[in-house]
């Protein structure tokens, strides 16, 4: 038996991340759900349906005093989901064994060295951070960001310069790189030459550069390296701008899950 290919492991990770993300109803893979621990938080933990303002509605002074400790807990910091914690559904654990003995097969130690060793290079295949997030077992170097992540953003106040404001790097102890992008946040009113200051997973920091010709709204342009190695922008500095057009730096997920 062959090994399997990247391909078909792709199909599997990408199956197994949206399966654990939708399991949980998780709203930062799909604002409209209306089912999860986040939308059950928001439905019975907090504000003025909460188990704390219905204990205090009581007006029982026991009861106040047993429980609204706790429901003040609860309402103060809403539960979340620990990380790896579907790994706890025996036959999710099984599908994660199953890859590991597949890969130990070939000389592998098991899923996560073969992704590790696949990624040494340049980035061939990595998982959703979903996977990473609800099913643990791979480290941060064989995930990329689960959304597109807005690392910077930057307003134009004339032709040569503007107000750059930082966002948020990738976290590297989640992810890996990424490839970034430049897109549009208005409607651009003439071609501005971007040079940006961006930092690569490994601390070194290069600078790319991209024209934006295509002056759209919400439109993408690859900057001059698409490497997806990058974490985090320190600067921007632009040419032949104009005055109140704005732009953001985004770090790209690698693919999408929504149709796994």
């Amino acid at each position: 038996m062959p090994i399997m290919s990247n391909t078909q492991l792709q199909h599997i990770l990408d199956k197994m991340a949206r399966w654990a993300v939708e399991s949980v109803g998780d709203p930062t893979f799909n604002a409209g759900f209306n089912a999860g621990m986040t939308q059950a938080n928001a439905d019975v933990l907090s504000g003025s349906n909460s188990i704390a303002a219905y204990v205090l509605a009581t007006d029982d002074e026991d009861i106040v005093a047993d429980l609204l400790p706790a429901a003040r807990s609860l309402d103060e910091n809403n539960p979340s989901p620990a990380d790896g914690f579907l790994l706890t559904i025996p036959e999710m654990n099984s599908m994660i064994a199953a890859l590991n003995t597949h890969f130990k097969g070939f000389s592998y130690k098991g899923i996560d060295d073969y992704l590790t060793k696949q990624n040494t290079s340049a980035p061939t295949l990595r998982a959703n951070g979903f996977f990473k997030t609800y099913l643990k077992t791979l480290s941060a170097g064989n995930c990329y960001v689960p959304n597109d992540q807005v690392i910077a953003t930057f307003t134009e106040t004339g032709a040569t310069a503007g107000t750059f404001a930082h966002q948020a790097a990738i976290d590297k102890t989640k992810y890996a790189g990424a490839q970034f992008k430049v897109k549009n946040l208005t409607a651009l009113t003439t071609s501005a030459v971007v040079s940006v200051t961006a930092v690569k997973i490994d601390g070194t920091v290069a600078t790319l550069t991209a024209t934006l010709a295509t002056h759209t709204i919400g439109t993408e342009t690859a900057l001059s390296d698409t490497s997806q190695v990058y974490v985090d922008v320190t600067a921007i500095s632009i040419t032949t701008g104009t005055s109140g057009d704005q732009f953001e730096i985004v770090a790209k997920a690698d693919r999408s899950i929504a149709s796994a």
